[in-house]
C-alpha cells in the first residue's frame, strides 16, 4: 500500500493523482515554498523500465528547458521510491508532466495530466487548454526527434538532483530573489484551507498500468519457405533482403532496402515498433508500423483480437481489418496515394501465442514492395 511520501525538508498535504506507476502530490517545502512532487509508486519503483524512463527522460529535458516550466527542483532517482520535485508556480507546468513517459506511450495519459492540473489551477498553476492536449500517434522520425515532438507538445523541463547542501544554498537565492521583488513571489501568502479530495481520474489503458511485457527472443528468418501470399506480389525465395531481427519483436522479416528501425514505445501489453526506408528528400518510400500483444494460447488470442485490434489501429490511425483470410489471419487493402494494407495475425513463437497488428504504407508505385512486406511477416508468423 503507498502512502504519504517521507521525505526529509518536504511536507505532503494532498494526493492529487493515484496512478499505478506514479503519485502526484501537493506540498510545501522546509522554506514554506508550495511545490508538486511526482514519486514512484511501489510498482513504478519495483520496474526497472519505469526507474529508466524517469532517469532519461530527466536528463534528457535537463539539456533544453522550456519557458513554461518549473525546473527540476529536487530529485532523487535511486531510493526506494524515486522522486522529483518542482514548485508550484503560478502559469507553469511543475512535476505532473513526469508522468507521461514513464510507461513507454507518449501523449497517452492525457486524462490524468489534465485532472492534476484541474486541481493545481486553484492554487495559481495553470491548467493545459484543450488544444494542447496531445494525442499519440506513431512519428515518422527518429528516436531523438520523438523526444522533440512530446517536447513541443508538453513543454520541455529541466534537471537536477539536489542534495542538502544545495537545498540550502537554494533557499539563500531564494531568499534573495524575494526581497528584490519577484511578481510572483511578491503575492501574499495564500491560507491553506481543507485538502480538497484527491483526484481519482477514471481507469487509464492497461499500457499505464502493468509491469512490462516478457519477451521472447527473435525467431531465426526463414528465407526459403514459400507460401502463397496473401495480396499481390511476395518475395522470391532466394530473393537478397534486408533481415529485420533486432527490435525486440518475435519473428524476423525481410525488408527491401536499408531500412531505419525504431522502438516506438512498449507497454504492458503492447509491444510497438517501425520500420521505414526514406527517400533524399526525407519522405517514406515504404513505412510498416508493427505492434504485438502476448496471449496465453490461440484461444486467448482470439478472444483478445477485437480489443487488440482498436488499440493499435487506433495508436496508428489504421482502418482495423475486416477481410477474414483464415481463422488467424484479417487483412484490409485500401488503395489510392498512400497505398495501405493492415493485417492482424495470431500466431506462436518461442513457446507463446501473440498477436500481431500491421500497417504497411507506401506512395503509388511502391505496392509490391509493400506487399512482399506484409507477406513476409504472414509467413514469418506461423
Amino acid at each position: 500500500m503507498n502512502t504519504t511520501p517521507q521525505i526529509h525538508g518536504y511536507q505532503f498535504n494532498q494526493r492529487l493523482l493515484e496512478h499505478s506507476l506514479a503519485e502526484i502530490w501537493r506540498g510545501r517545502s522546509f522554506t514554506g515554498m508550495e511545490i508538486v512532487a511526482l514519486v514512484l509508486t511501489e510498482v513504478g519503483s519495483a520496474d526497472p523500465q519505469v526507474r529508466d524512463r524517469l532517469d532519461e527522460a530527466s536528463r534528457t529535458a535537463a539539456l533544453e528547458p522550456g519557458q513554461q516550466e518549473t525546473p527540476l527542483w529536487a530529485a532523487n532517482l535511486t531510493s526506494d521510491r524515486p522522486y522529483a520535485i518542482t514548485q508550484l508556480v503560478p502559469g507553469q507546468s511543475g512535476a505532473e508532466r513526469l508522468i507521461d513517459p514513464l510507461d513507454g506511450l507518449l501523449g497517452n495519459d492525457e486524462k490524468s495530466l489534465a485532472a492534476v492540473r484541474s486541481q493545481l489551477s486553484q492554487y495559481g498553476a495553470a491548467p493545459v487548454p484543450a488544444a494542447e492536449v496531445p494525442s499519440y500517434a506513431a512519428p515518422a522520425g527518429s528516436k531523438v526527434e520523438v523526444v522533440r515532438e512530446y517536447r513541443q507538445k508538453l513543454g520541455r523541463w529541466t534537471y537536477a538532483v539536489v542534495a542538502i547542501g544545495v537545498l540550502i544554498v537554494f533557499s539563500v537565492t531564494y531568499s534573495v530573489g524575494a526581497a528584490l521583488g519577484s511578481a510572483v513571489k511578491d503575492e501574499p501568502a495564500k491560507t491553506q484551507g481543507p485538502a480538497d479530495r484527491a483526484v481519482s481520474p477514471g481507469p487509464l489503458p492497461s499500457p499505464a498500468l502493468l509491469a512490462g511485457i516478457l519477451k521472447t527472443s527473435t525467431a531465426a528468418y526463414k528465407p526459403r519457405q514459400l507460401a502463397a501470399p496473401l495480396v499481390g506480389a511476395t518475395y522470391a525465395g532466394n530473393a537478397d533482403v534486408q533481415v529485420i531481427d533486432d527490435i525486440d519483436l518475435p519473428f524476423a522479416f525481410g525488408w527491401p532496402r536499408p531500412p531505419t528501425v525504431k522502438k516506438v514505445g512498449e507497454s504492458a501489453s503492447v509491444i510497438y515498433r517501425q520500420v521505414v526506408t526514406l527517400d533524399n528528400a526525407n519522405q517514406p518510400t515504404l513505412n510498416a508500423r508493427i505492434a504485438v500483444h502476448p496471449c496465453r494460447d490461440l484461444a486467448a488470442c482470439l478472444a483478445d483480437r477485437a480489443a487488440f485490434d482498436k488499440q493499435w489501429t487506433t495508436t496508428f490511425k489504421a482502418p482495423t481489418p475486416t477481410t477474414t483470410m483464415d481463422r488467424r489471419t484479417r487483412l484490409t487493402v485500401r488503395g489510392g496515394s498512400p497505398y495501405l494494407l493492415t493485417m492482424t495475425r495470431a500466431f506462436s513463437s518461442g513457446g507463446r501465442w501473440w498477436l500481431a497488428g500491421v500497417a504497411v504504407t507506401c506512395p503509388p508505385g511502391e505496392e509490391p514492395a509493400a506487399q512482399r512486406v506484409l507477406n513476409d511477416i504472414r509467413r514469418q508468423t506461423p
